[in-house]
C-alpha cells in the first residue's frame, strides 16, 4: 500500500493558536533558512538565548512544566526556573536535530540498551504494543526502530495545533515513510475509528507504537498513583492491550548529544497471551514510566500538567 494511503488522515488540524504564536509554521521556516546559511555551532549557540526568551513568554506552557517538575523532583528542586529552562532547551536541541536529519540529511547515531529484549521483539511472530513517552526524538526514533526491527511499525500521532504546521509536519512524515518502507504513521483524530484499525493490525501480527503519557484533545484519561504522585495518562493504549492481549514493551528515547540518541528497551510489563483489564495494566506501565522520568526528567517534553502530588 502506498504510504499516502497507509495513514489515517485528519480532516483538518484545529486552528487554535494565533498567527505567529508558538505553533505557527513560519517559525520553523525561519529556522530552516538560518540553518542553511549559518554554521552548525552558531545555530546551536543561538538556541540557548532563543529558548530563554520563549521560556519567559510562553507562560501557560512554562507554568504547566514547572508544576510537573515541582512534584516530580524531590527536595523542591523542580521549582527552580533553571529546571524548566533545561527541559525546554533539550526540546529545542532535539528539534534542531530533527531538522538537521530530515531537511539536511545528517545521520543520527543511536545506542540501544536492551538488545536481548529488542531481538525478542524482532523475532516474535505475534503482534505487539510498544509504549513510549514524549522524550528524546519520537519521529527520528520511529524511523530507526522500523529500520532496525525489520518488522512493519505503526506509530500513532496527534494532529498539530494549526493547519499550517500540520501540513508541514505531514509532508515531512510522508517523506519519512517513503524512505522507511517498514514505517506507517497514523493520526488519532475524532471520528477516525483508529482504535479498531490498530486492533486489526495487532491481531494481524504487526507492531503498534503508542505514546502512553500525554492526554490531549478527545483522548480519554485515566489516573494512576505511585510514590505519592498521581499521573494522568491516556486510557486508549491500555484498552488496546486489554482487547488484543498483545505483549507490551516499554521503549524510551533520550538525547545523548548532537544527533546522538539512546533507545532503552525494557522487559515487557505485560508478556502477552492473556487479556488483563486496563486497570490492571495501568500501574505496571506507570511504574516503568515513572522510573524513566525519575532518571531523565529533563527530557520529558510535555507542556500540560500531567502529574500532581497526592494529598493525604
Amino acid at each position: 500500500m502506498p504510504s499516502s494511503e497507509s495513514a489515517t488522515h485528519q480532516d483538518s488540524a484545529p486552528e487554535s493558536a494565533s498567527r505567529l504564536g508558538l505553533h505557527d509554521e513560519r517559525w520553523t521556516h525561519l529556522v530552516l533558512q538560518l540553518m542553511r546559511w549559518m554554521p552548525i555551532w552558531l545555530v546551536t549557540a543561538l538556541a540557548y538565548p532563543v529558548t530563554l526568551v520563549i521560556y519567559i513568554l510562553a507562560v501557560p506552557q512554562r507554568e504547566a512544566l514547572r508544576q510537573n517538575l515541582a512534584v516530580l523532583l524531590p527536595g523542591g528542586s523542580g521549582n527552580s526556573c533553571m529546571a524548566g529552562y533545561r527541559v525546554l532547551l533539550n526540546f529545542a536541541l532535539t528539534y534542531l536535530d530533527r531538522l538537521w536529519h530530515l531537511h539536511f540529511h545528517q545521520e543520527v547515531e543511536w545506542d540501544i540498551e536492551g538488545k536481548m529484549v529488542f531481538e525478542e521483539l524482532r523475532t516474535r511472530s505475534c503482534g505487539a504494543l510498544v509504549f513510549t513517552v514524549h522524550s528524546g526524538n519520537y519521529d527520528l526514533g520511529a524511523s530507526l526502530f522500523a529500520r532496525k526491527l525489520g518488522r512493519l511499525i505503526h506509530t500513532v500521532r496527534m494532529p498539530e495545533m494549526t493547519v499550517g504546521l500540520q501540513d508541514m509536519r505531514e509532508k515531512e512524515l510522508r517523506g519519512q515513510e517513503r524512505m522507511e518502507p517498514m514505517l506507517r504513521i497514523h493520526y488519532n483524530t475524532p471520528g477516525s475509528h483508529l482504535g479498531m484499525e490498530l486492533i486489526r493490525l495487532i491481531n494481524a501480527g504487526e507492531v503498534v507504537c503508542v505514546q502512553g503519557d500525554r492526554v490531549m484533545g478527545d483522548v480519554a484519561p485515566t489516573h494512576e498513583t505511585i510514590d505519592g504522585l498521581c499521573y494522568e495518562i491516556p486510557r486508549g493504549p491500555l484498552v488496546l492491550a486489554e482487547v488484543t492481549g498483545a505483549p507490551c514493551y516499554p521503549v524510551f528515547l533520550k538525547r545523548l548529544g548532537r544527533l546522538r540518541y539512546g533507545i532503552e528497551i525494557g522487559d515487557p510489563f505485560h508478556p502477552g497471551g492473556s487479556r488483563p483489564k486496563a486497570a490492571e495494566l495501568a500501574p505496571k506501565w506507570v511504574a516503568v514510566m515513572h522510573g524513566f522520568l525519575q532518571r531523565h526528567w529533563d527530557q520529558w517534553f510535555v507542556f500540560e500538567r500531567l502529574v500532581t502530588q497526592v494529598t493525604s
